[in-house]
């Protein structure tokens, strides 16, 4: 039976919690949130800026777990496995050399990675906040497209902890723990654990493993040492390590079986693209004669494959944050180092060689069948794909805040950054009967085969060296109107080296090619902003800001040049205006902005093909334009009733941008020796073309009812999620590029024991199971067919939470 007397416990929505008052219902108000997205504390319906934030209750309230629960109730957010981009800005290109444009803070230290996402659940963090828009006066480094801080618990007064158990489908099993409290007057701690584990999605076929497993371990203590009353320091250890299988990714296309012969030159006879994805590289297509069509076409989880995709992940993060407040102004030191260790390993040819094999006889060479020449009949591929890499970052920042009288205040600091990363990433098969083959060919083509068969290697290192200064002041004008003005000095340095060695290509009797690079770049940014207060719960601020990302390296180029590709600094200027307010009694929360882009030189990821190697490469556009408007709203309609929401459109557009589509002879009928066709050779028109990773809009809706039932307090929460098309590239080729549309549907039923001990919740994403393509990749040169990422299946489980 339901109560009609309602007095629903404090739980928090998007950015805002709800308080509701014991004795009078019509008490009830959506309650302040605080955020330190300034470097100060401010309430955020006071924050003249595009702040998303969530709190803990808000997770819990909405099922935030993971990257991709956030995506899902953020305007313009998007994340995938290796980006992360916010109204369409992100990180061109994953390899070492390059820069992400935005930036993640984990207790105010920036790191490149962004395995937070996805590490524990967020068990340990109190608050996470999502800042859009260029954060270049008051944020570490690359911060043009906007900033995602994450605040961790920290140690409480009296000791408490709390325990978690979740059980799911696909036989998904977490147990967390974390326990807090003092240990002196002066000392505390935290400590937490988790381990999550789960079944994978996909299934081979061929051998009965599954793929898209998780198995992380995550570990973490912290110490807090309140030395005086104006002194405070905290310490944060966190240990990570993650080994599983991972997905095989999904083609959902067939495979191309036939015989492709090779492309001669008819009156040279010069051999100008061998059969096969790889000029130069495979002389054949590896699955002609393939005896199984794709399983995905049957079912979307079914795959075939003999190489089993594997991934480990090992890092170890440590902060410090120690602050001393005097009357007048709080100086704080920031400091932090991450080491990071990953190695992934697919099968490149996505099939399994007993089913396969090249039948050499049916290929000719100047006439005679190859198997005559070479006595190797049938050789089936089996290669692998392969990046391991490991990076070492430190950052420090010294920074004063003014707690003046009066009506200016000042922030300023000093930030310095170094990174040292290393990168190899291979093609590598593993039969030797085709590679003596490919030996048989090497002085017809030129160059060599590797004797540890590497069909490629490419080893890339680069120390990056990061210096700034930056100062923001604010005015009281009226008691109604501030002004603020920012300014920051950023230096960058980067050295690199690399070394490549690519099957047939270069000297014979020295095929690995050795490039070093280095460059730096200096910018001024800065801000001006105007906010004014229309009433007692509504304001309205303006900005004008410039945002700025360091140059970067091309490295790990598949050719014999000895030549680095050097990619300018991005710059942009935006402009933004935004209105906030809280209406009916703070019953109803509203936040919204307008934004306009103007880039220089932006930094555009794109595929390069060279030397039938497909690499991630990135390039300068010399003008590009984006604008769009975005919208959060939480209203508490009833003292039952909550409904939240969140809707965004961006428009996007290159102005002056001329690049060429090396990867398209891979595409189609392009790909059967059209090596040499103008649409992969030559530049291409990009204006009007929209950027990648920018869906033009995207829409979520919440809604929450609470009640009582058997003295125990209940809350239902539906959520729905739409985001629009997308391109995959900025190439825009609605053949190869076009996200379609999708959405999506979450229900969670979650109910608190009278003393708020006990908490259990039971939960389904994804209620219709829909596996809509969520992100599309380029076909490869190997397999001539794209990999897609798809939405996960239906997830159900049930958690219970036990704190003390």
């Amino acid at each position: 039976m339901v109560s009609g007397n309602i007095k629903p416990r404090v739980l928090a929505v998007s950015a805002l919690l709800i308080a509701c008052n014991a004795l009078q219902a019509s008490d009830v108000a959506l309650e302040e949130v605080i955020v330190t997205a300034t470097k100060r504390e401010t309430s955020l319906m006071e924050t003249p800026a595009s702040i998303s934030a969530f709190g803990e209750d808000a997770r819990d309230l909405l099922g935030i777990y993971n990257g991709t629960d956030l995506v899902g109730r953020t305007p313009s957010l998007t994340i995938t496995t290796f980006r992360v981009a916010i109204r369409g800005v992100g990180r061109p290109n994953l390899a070492v050399g390059s820069e992400p444009g935005v930036g993640i803070y984990w207790d105010g230290v920036y790191n490149t990675e962004n395995g937070i996402f996805d590490y524990n659940r967020y068990l340990d963090i109190e608050q996470i906040e999502i800042l859009r828009g260029p954060q270049g006066t008051l944020y570490g480094r690359n911060s043009i497209g906007g900033a995602i801080s994450f605040t961790s618990k920290r140690p409480t007064e009296e000791w408490s902890g709390e325990l978690v158990a979740d059980v799911g489908n696909y036989d998904s099993y977490l147990g967390q723990g974390l326990v807090s409290g003092p240990i002196t007057d002066k000392l505390g701690v935290l400590a937490a654990v988790s381990k999550i584990e789960q079944a994978g999605y996909q299934e081979n076929t061929f051998n009965g493993k599954d793929y898209g497993q998780n198995d992380t371990l995550y570990g973490t203590l912290s110490l807090e040492h309140q030395t005086t009353d104006n002194w405070n320091t905290i310490v944060k250890v966190v240990g990570l390590d993650r080994g599983y299988r991972q997905d095989a990714g999904y083609i959902l296309e067939p495979f191309n079986r036939d015989l492709i012969q090779q492309f001669a030159d008819v009156d040279t006879g010069e051999l100008l693209n061998l059969p096969g994805m790889f000029a130069k590289q495979n002389f054949v297509n590896m699955r002609q004669g393939l005896a199984v069509t794709n399983p995905t076409l049957d079912d979307i989880d079914d795959v075939r494959v003999d190489v089993d995709p594997n991934l480990e992940n090992r890092r170890f993060f440590m902060s410090m944050n120690s602050e001393y407040s005097a009357d007048t102004f709080s100086v704080k030191y920031t400091g932090g180092y991450n080491r990071y260790w990953v190695d992934t390993r697919t099968d490149a040819d996505h099939s399994v060689a007993a089913e396969s094999g090249v039948d050499w006889s049916q290929l000719l060479f100047l006439g005679t069948p190859v198997s005559e020449l070479t006595g190797f009949g049938i050789t089936p591929a089996e290669m692998t794909y392969n990046v391991n890499q490991e990076a070492r970052f430190s950052s420090h920042e010294l920074q004063y805040t003014s707690e003046w009288d009066g009506d200016w205040q000042l922030l300023g600091g000093l930030y310095y950054y170094h990174s040292d990363e290393e990168q190899v990433v291979s093609f590598r098969e593993f039969n030797d009967d085709l590679m003596a083959v490919y030996e048989y060919f090497a002085p017809f083509v030129g160059g060599t085969v590797s004797d540890d068969n590497f069909l490629y290697r490419g080893e890339a290192n680069v120390d990056t060296r990061s210096y700034a200064t930056y100062g923001q002041t604010s005015y009281s004008w009226t008691d109604r109107t501030t002004l603020s003005a920012g300014l920051r000095y950023s230096y960058d340095e980067k050295k690199g080296n690399d070394n490549t060695f690519v099957q047939f290509v270069g000297n014979p009797d020295d095929p690995t090619v050795f490039r070093a690079q280095d460059d730096d770049w200096d910018r001024v940014t800065w801000r001006l902003a105007v906010d004014h207060v229309l009433s007692d719960n509504q304001f309205v601020y303006a900005s004008i800001a410039t945002g700025y990302r360091s140059g970067g390296f091309n490295f790990q180029k598949p050719s014999d040049s000895p030549d680095v590709d050097v990619v300018k600094p991005e710059s942009l200027l935006s402009y933004e205006i935004g209105y906030k307010a809280s209406l009916w009694q703070n019953r109803i929360n509203l936040s919204s902005s307008i934004y306009y882009y103007d880039y220089e030189d932006l930094q555009v990821l794109k595929q390069d093909v060279v030397n039938g190697i497909g690499l991630n490469t990135f390039v300068n556009a010399p003008e590009a334009h984006a604008a769009g408007f975005e919208f959060e709203g939480q209203a508490l309609l009833t003292d039952n009733l909550l409904v939240s929401g969140t809707y965004s459109y961006n428009w996007s557009e290159y102005k002056d941008f001329f690049t060429k589509d090396a990867n398209a002879c891979s595409l189609g009928p392009l790909s059967e020796g059209m090596s040499l066709d103008p649409l992969c050779t030559e530049d291409l028109n990009l204006e009007g073309n929209e950027f990648p990773l920018m869906p033009e809009n995207k829409v979520s809706a919440n809604v929450s009812y609470f009640w009582d039932m058997l003295n125990w307090e209940w809350t239902g929460t539906l959520s729905y999620f739409y985001t629009g098309d997308s391109w995959a590239t900025p190439f825009n080729n609605p053949l190869y590029d076009k996200v379609e549309a999708f959405d999506s549907w979450n229900v969670r039923l979650r109910t608190l024991s009278p003393e708020q001990s006990w908490e259990l919740t039971a939960y389904v994403d994804n209620i219709e199971d829909d596996r809509d393509i969520t992100g599309l990749g380029r076909p490869s040169t190997v397999t001539q067919n794209a990999t897609s990422t798809v939405l996960q299946p239906r997830r159900y489980g049930l958690e219970v939470r036990y704190k003390f």
